[in-house]
This record gives C-alpha cells, structure tokens and sequence, in this order.
C-alpha cells in the first residue's frame, strides 16, 4: 500500500477514534455521577459523630466534582489531542502517555473484578451491560494508542 494511503487511513482512524473518546467522555461523567448518588443513597444510615451527615455529604459532593470533572476533562483532552494529531496539528505525546495509563489501569480492575467475584451468577444484567459500555470506551482509547503510535511511525 501506498505510504500516503496509510498515513490518510490512519488519519481518519485516529479522528475517528478520538471523536470516540469525546463522546465517550459524556458517558464516563454520566456513569461517575450515578455511582456518586448511588453511594450518598447508602450514607442515610451513619450516625451524627464528629462530622455531621450534611456536612459530609458536601465534602463528598465537592470532591466527586473534581473527579467527575476531572475525568471528563481527560477524556476531551485525549480526543481533542488524536484529532489534532490526525489532522497534522499538535505533535504532543502526553495524550497517548494519559490513554495507555487509564486502559492499563481499567483492565487491572476489570481482572481484579472478575478473579473476586463470588460465583459466576453474581453480575447482574445492569452489571454485564455496564461492563460493555466501559470495555467499548477502553478498546477506543487502546486505538488511539495504537494509532497515534503507528501514524507517528509513518510520519517519521
């Protein structure tokens, strides 16, 4: 194949993949919110101790901003930065450094998942669903990884 006929197809990939990762991004904040509220449900049952409930509950709150936030803004960098890659704009390498961390470290939790399970029955539908949808989010960011590797090569 053609030199220029890769970079191009691998230019179109890496846009694609890091407009993936973009929109993604809207489902990791939407995901993280609803694992925040589902955890502040679980609170009503702690006794007024030293800290009072309101006032951890607002603690709790400010902090799952920032991750939540956080984390989304990670996931625009990310594709922000493959589709400038892609189109010849940015030479940066932090981007594929940030992607390759967050897919090494999700499937060391979806193995930690799954070797601590209790029974082979003990995921539910919600659960199996959920895993999909991260898995999808992570074979993404593995391509753009991949990409962004390869184009640079090409490029080089």
């Amino acid at each position: 194949m053609n030199p220029n006929k890769k970079v191009r197809r691998l230019q179109g990939l890496l846009y694609t993949s890091g407009v993936g990762t973009i929109l993604f991004s809207l489902w990791t904040g939407i995901r993280e919110i609803g694992i925040f509220f589902e955890s502040l449900k679980n609170m009503s049952g702690f006794d007024e101790g030293i800290i009072s409930v309101r006032i951890m509950k607002s603690i709790l709150v400010a902090i799952a901003f920032f991750v939540i936030f956080g984390t989304a803004f990670f996931y625009v960098y990310i594709g922000r930065s493959a589709v400038q890659v892609s189109q010849g704009e940015r030479k940066s390498n932090v981007y594929i450094v940030l992607a390759a961390f967050i897919v090494a470290i999700s499937f060391i939790t979806y193995i930690y998942e799954f070797t601590s399970a209790q029974s082979p029955g003990w995921f539910e539908a919600e659960d199996i669903i959920l895993f999909v949808i991260d898995l999808t989010s992570n074979i993404i960011l593995a391509e753009v990884v991949v990409y962004s590797v390869l184009l640079k090569r090409l490029r080089d």
